[in-house]
């Protein structure tokens, strides 16, 4: 009987033990995780863009699906990927980079969207003017590009070949009315960043923007000048890009009023 109550008591205390052993491992165990997961690394979050943003509407790293067309019956007009990037000098014929100072573009450029632009390529573009003042070449993206926000102005680089000729921009408000805006002549010679400011009266509407129908790029083109010999014309771009305001367009962007 004395023994079976000593047994009992062994038991027992064996058992506490064990209990208290298990307990203090179990919290060695957990203390690091908690630590780990308290002192670790946290997912960032992206972060909501606001005000004036410069999103880049083409890079023209994979521009073989654009197309041009010409009013012109005779040449050949076609585009064409040339490998390049804007070189343009200063006053002194130096090379300058996409800051204005002494140097060449960058191979690559991070945009405010966190995006990386290859600068390897051009989008070249042949065509033939016989008609002055009348005939035009327009050049088409694969599809129409949606601009998110107000726009406020287009920016572009253009090689020009010292014709007078003059590059238009075509844009497609959100009732479908087509607008034509005049960037520049391309009367120079050598790359030159060319830029329009989108006109105030072009409707763009923040109460249909949640429906996709924001305004819309659909072109360049350049029109012939009158006084100008006709003949076979040249021009490249690069570096597309437009200014847009992003103030008004706050709210969740996960649900559209699209169904």
């Amino acid at each position: 009987m004395e023994r079976t109550a000593k047994i009992l008591t062994l038991s027992i205390i064996i058992g506490v033990l064990v209990l208290f052993l298990g307990n203090g491992t179990l919290e060695l165990i957990a203390q690091p995780a908690a630590g780990k997961k308290g002192g670790g690394t946290t997912t960032k979050s992206k972060k909501k863009q606001d005000g004036l943003v410069v999103d880049w509407l083409n890079d023209f790293e994979a521009c073989e699906d654009w197309r041009a067309i010409s009013t012109c019956p005779i040449g050949e007009t076609k585009i064409r990927k040339i490998p390049g990037k804007p070189r343009p000098v200063n006053a002194e014929g130096k090379l300058i980079n996409e800051k204005g100072e002494p140097g060449e573009f960058a191979n690559e450029i991070v945009d405010e969207n966190g995006l990386t632009h290859k600068n390897e390529y051009v989008l070249g573009v042949k065509t033939y003017f016989l008609e002055r003042g009348f005939d035009r070449v327009e050049v088409f993206p694969p599809n129409e590009y949606i601009i998110r926000g107000k726009a406020r102005e287009m920016k572009v680089w253009v090689l020009g070949r010292k014709f007078r000729h003059t590059l238009f921009v075509k844009l497609r408000d959100y009732r479908g009315r087509i607008h034509k805006i005049k960037i520049g002549r391309l009367d120079f010679w050598g790359w030159k960043e060319l830029s329009v400011i989108i006109p105030g009266w072009l409707p763009q509407s923040t109460s249909y923007a949640v429906l996709d129908k924001n305004l819309h790029f659909v072109s360049f083109y350049v029109e012939s000048d009158k006084y100008e010999v006709p003949g076979t014309f040249y021009f490249y771009l690069d570096q597309f890009r437009v200014s847009t305001d992003l103030s008004e367009y706050s709210g969740d962007e996960t649900i559209q009023d699209t169904w």
